[in-house]
């Protein structure tokens, strides 16, 4: 076995200290559910302990669910069989994946940035096949997010990543919404492939 990187311990260890529980999936996909077919295959890229998985595993989704944490991956497998639901996890370091193309009919990707990625999301899609995704932009505000603005979005710069596409719903907020629906510092955008 090989000795796991600083970078994976890291986050074994974020993981190790919460556990799955009934934590909505990202705001991007609940609330454009709409787009949702009732079947297909579907990848929870960066999924965390995979509340995106879960949510589309529960609306019928053969799932794939990807991180670099194997503690994650390990909480969200057991839980995915307890309760029968279809999520295959595959630890992988994003930095070093490769997707097969055309594969998917949903792909979801929340808080989590590397530009570099997203030529290869939109080929890992069959034609017509829906990313939902969701991620920080713009400034810090209060303490939410990355510091390091090299993992935050510049502004505008999610509708550029995905300007290949259709886009059906997008949504950034600055640093100045007001209200209980507010995602200061947030970009999201549904966008379908061409």
């Amino acid at each position: 076995m090989t000795e796991k990187s600083e970078k994976q311990q890291r986050w074994n260890q974020r993981y190790q200290e919460k556990t799955i529980s009934e934590k909505p999936p990202a705001y991007v996909l609940s609330c454009n559910q709409n787009f949702l077919t009732k079947k297909g295959t579907a990848l929870d890229l960066a999924c965390g302990l995979g509340a995106n998985a879960l949510f589309l595993a529960n609306n019928g989704y053969q799932v794939t669910a990807i991180d670099y944490a194997d503690e994650a991956l390990k909480q969200l497998s057991g839980y995915a069989q307890d309760h029968g639901l279809s999520i295959k996890t595959q630890n992988i370091d994003l930095e070093k994946l490769s997707l097969d193309i055309g594969f998917y009919d949903v792909v979801v990707v929340s808080y989590y940035l590397q530009r570099d990625l997203f030529p290869f999301i939109f080929n890992s899609l069959k034609p017509g096949g829906i990313l939902f995704y969701q991620t920080y932009s713009g400034q810090c505000i209060d303490g939410n997010g990355p510091e390091n603005p090299a993992f935050r979005l510049r502004q505008g710069e999610l509708l550029s990543l995905c300007a290949e596409h259709s886009i059906l719903y997008y949504r950034e907020d600055g640093d100045c919404c007001i209200g209980q629906d507010c995602f200061n510092g947030e970009a999201m955008i549904v966008a379908k492939r061409e």
